[in-house]
């Protein structure tokens, strides 16, 4: 009996292992795009642990794919960084910020370091790439010139905290359209005046979003660049900011930015010819849809001189226009508003900075107001705003106004007819007569309304009180005519 209730137990035993082992591989052998699926909801120090299970649990966890999003924790010390990059699971690795020190001065970084750590980025494929804080002198220029035009968008964000030598900055500039791999560069404090004027506009002209923050350019390289860009160019996105800008020819630059699509313009000036010329080809035909114009404004003001219609038509080809520290008249600003308001418009942002809003239709400020949209910030918005809510408060004091006078009119019509004195008047007088004097009575019907005073403690305490109250208006109604004198 004994055996054989242990051969009972040995039986269930196995079969549990067996129902166990099915479940395990039936996991296991769930399609690929269900395990990703499930697995790309675990945080990435759950996907580590899973990889320890097993070996086909560590090429699931350890897919490229999964990591892609994985974000280099800093500080980090420069080999711990060299050993992460050199994962299979961060070959397909999107984003990169390459800052090691955090603005520390404690960590420091050899060369053959920053060369392992840019062989490293060369089995990688990244989209974008942030660099700051680096010393990239010893890294030979064809070498980081091949790494940086593999990826599609590459950010300096200081050429002063990176020091890159004038070749390796050449290097970079004549493969951008060799490679056409990248697509954007941002650059702050870059040297460009050892580059060729040829080569640099053929590079930018070649991006589709090119940033620069207090570059050198020469004249003729921003020459060449403009012309380039009025002519062709794949550009779509450009933020300059830059002081020689007024050398250019006025058509040249408002043919060249017109050819963009985003538009933003910093720190230099633009002439008030160079303006025209924008904004009459804006008007006539143009790509843009976004232009900031952040620089000061300067005297004679830019835009004034502009005719008022030509300002309206080009801005209305826009989605967006920022123009914060420029002047315009009030004709103007009417002007732009009425055009806002008009069906042909595709302004949804529209930032004047302190420029007042002038007398305008009440209809086209409604409009206006609610076709700029509210998720842009915009004082111009703001103030329509606080317009149409003073018109509205207007308004309904009026309406209560009209509402007290016709409630007046009430009570003084029935006082009239309860009179004895004026029916007695009506019954027994001629009727001729009386219609001779209900004419002249009712020509000098004088009527009186008295208020309290709202200094008062009593009229205080009803506009505080919920309690309805009776109102405090009291009506004296005074009849001349010849023969009588009735007082109400």
């Amino acid at each position: 009996t004994d055996t054989c209730f242990m051969s009972v137990i040995e039986l269930s035993v196995k079969k549990h292992h067996r129902e166990m082992d099915y479940n395990y591989f039936e996991f296991e052998n769930l399609p690929t795009e269900i395990i990703f699926k499930i697995l790309d909801y675990v945080p990435y120090k759950d996907l580590s642990i899973i990889s320890m299970v097993s070996r086909t649990f560590y090429l699931l966890a350890t897919d490229p794919l999964l990591w892609k999003s994985y974000e280099v924790c800093y500080p980090t010390e420069p080999e711990k960084l060299i050993s992460i990059l050199n994962l299979n699971r961060f070959r397909k690795l999107e984003a990169l910020d390459l800052d090691l020190n955090q603005g520390r001065t404690d960590v420091k970084m050899s060369s053959q370091q920053t060369c392992d750590i840019f062989a490293s980025l060369e089995n990688i494929e990244l989209n974008f790439l942030s660099i700051r804080y680096f010393d990239l002198t010893s890294v030979s220029s064809s070498h980081l010139s091949r790494v940086l035009n593999n990826i599609k968008s590459v950010y300096f964000v200081d050429a002063v905290q990176n020091q890159i030598s004038d070749e390796q900055v050449v290097q970079i500039i004549e493969d951008i359209p060799k490679h056409r791999n990248m697509e954007s560069f941002q650059v702050r404090g870059f040297d460009f005046s050892k580059v060729e004027s040829k080569s640099l506009s053929k590079a930018i002209n070649s991006l589709t979003l090119f940033n620069s923050y207090d570059c050198d350019f020469s004249p003729g390289q921003l020459e060449a660049i403009f012309e380039e860009m009025a002519v062709k160019t794949n550009l779509k996105s450009l933020s300059f900011f830059n002081k020689d800008l007024q050398k250019i020819s006025p058509i040249t630059i408002s043919k060249a930015f017109n050819n963009l699509e985003k538009l933003l313009v910093g720190h230099g000036k633009l002439s008030a010819e160079q303006m025209f010329c924008i904004f009459k080809e804006m008007s006539q035909k143009t790509n843009l849809t976004n232009i900031r114009f952040l620089f000061e404004d300067s005297f004679p003001f830019l835009l004034t001189s502009i005719p008022s219609h030509v300002i309206s038509n080009g801005l209305s080809c826009l989605q967006s226009a920022t123009l914060p520290y420029l002047k315009l008249s009030s004709t103007q600003i009417k002007d732009i508003l009425e055009g806002v308001a008009a069906d042909r418009s595709n302004l949804e942002h529209l930032d004047l900075g302190d420029n007042i809003v002038p007398d305008v239709s009440l209809e086209v400020l409604e409009k206006v107001y609610f076709k700029l949209r509210s998720t842009y910030h915009s004082k111009i918005r703001d103030d329509i705003r606080d317009m149409l809510c003073k018109n509205e408060d207007l308004m309904f004091e009026q309406a209560m106004l009209k509402a007290e006078l016709k409630g007046v009119r009430s009570k003084t019509a029935k006082l009239l007819t309860k009179n004895k004195q004026l029916q007695s008047l009506l019954m027994f007088s001629d009727p001729s007569k009386v219609n001779a004097d209900t004419g002249r009575i009712s020509g000098r019907v004088r009527v009186k309304i008295l208020k309290k005073s709202k200094f008062s403690s009593s009229y205080r305490f009803s506009v505080k009180s919920r309690i309805v109250k009776r109102s405090n208006e009291r009506v004296k109604v005074k009849v001349l005519s010849k023969s009588h004198v009735c007082e109400l």
